[in-house]
């Protein structure tokens, strides 16, 4: 009997998703008890090709989905209404899960039946890849997972991250589902977070159900998540206004005024010519901040010119 659906939204990245699946299926908990939806959020057809070869015979059961290039939240929101668990775990299709990652998840549910409570598991930087001194700053300090800020284990609705966590599917569908108004991996999560904290979500956090973000990341490829970042950030403070939200939000032309006069597209495009310097700088946090606040200026300027 399938006891927990795993949701996986994913774009354009069969080969990490394979290695996902691969150890989906090494899992401690019975095959039968849970079940993979996979939602396809407008991939190219050489993409969709790898993942059906990906998902063939898979000693689990695995259901596929595709839907026009909406964003994750919409994959989400498929992969919800489409999952037969009563409880929905929902990873990134880089989210390497260790071999008990299901089974604490199911654990954590059985112990705690009740419709609010959710878990929370920790990510970190997969142990196959290099954590250069830039990922290490995103993890610790930067804008990246910031699990290292929940004390003790109760995590609040900020910290809603959907790279590793599981809640009952009812609760989801009584309460709302994601905000499909969010066109990108950015402060959707956090909207949903804080809707389901108004209807009683006691989210826990435990450390050892963990999975391992494969995806190498440096300060010139993380532009685009930082532009999707800004881009998303004013639909969020229309959608909760009463929160403290970052200046960006809340001076935007001040700051944009900030980015040209302290030339921070400047220190954006040093990075570009000399990014080995500044991916392994030990001491470059300040910088780090500069060039990520100009990308988010970039995106949130973009799409708000009020």
């Amino acid at each position: 009997m399938i006891k927990l659906s795993v949701i996986i939204p994913t774009y354009n990245r069969a080969d990490v998703l394979a290695m996902t699946l691969d150890s989906l299926g090494k899992q401690t908990v019975r095959k039968d008890s849970f079940e993979v939806i996979i939602v396809d959020d407008g991939s190219n057809s050489q993409q969709i090709n790898a993942i059906k070869k990906n998902i063939h015979d898979r000693q689990f059961s695995t259901r596929f989905f595709r839907q026009k290039h909406k964003g994750p939240a919409a994959a989400r929101n498929l992969g919800i209404r489409k999952a037969l668990g009563e409880i929905v775990l929902i990873i990134n299709d880089d989210t390497v899960p260790t071999r008990d990652l299901i089974s604490r998840h199911l654990v954590f549910h059985h112990k705690h039946p009740q419709e609010n409570y959710g878990l929370l598991g920790l990510v970190t930087w997969h142990p196959d890849i290099e954590v250069t001194p830039f990922m290490q700053w995103l993890e610790n300090g930067g804008p990246y997972f910031s699990f290292n800020s929940i004390k003790g284990r109760t995590a609040n609705w900020i910290q809603f991250w959907t790279c590793n966590i599981s809640l009952k599917k009812r609760f989801l569908l009584s309460c709302g589902t994601f905000d499909e108004s969010f066109p990108d991996a950015a402060w959707e999560d956090t909207e949903l977070g804080y809707r389901l904290s108004l209807s009683g979500l006691i989210l826990r956090f435990d450390r050892r159900a963990l999975g391992y973000h494969y995806h190498p990341t440096t300060i010139v490829s993380i532009k685009n998540k930082m532009v999707a970042n800004g881009r998303s950030l004013h639909i969020i403070k229309r959608k909760i206004p009463n929160q403290f939200w970052p200046p960006l939000a809340k001076y935007p032309r001040i700051l944009f005024i900030l980015d040209r006069l302290f030339f921070l597209a400047f220190f954006a495009r040093l990075t570009t010519i000399f990014p080995n310097f500044f991916n392994r700088c030990k001491k470059c946090s300040w910088l780090n901040n500069l060039v990520l606040l100009h990308y988010r200026i970039e995106g949130f300027w973009k799409d708000n010119t009020n």
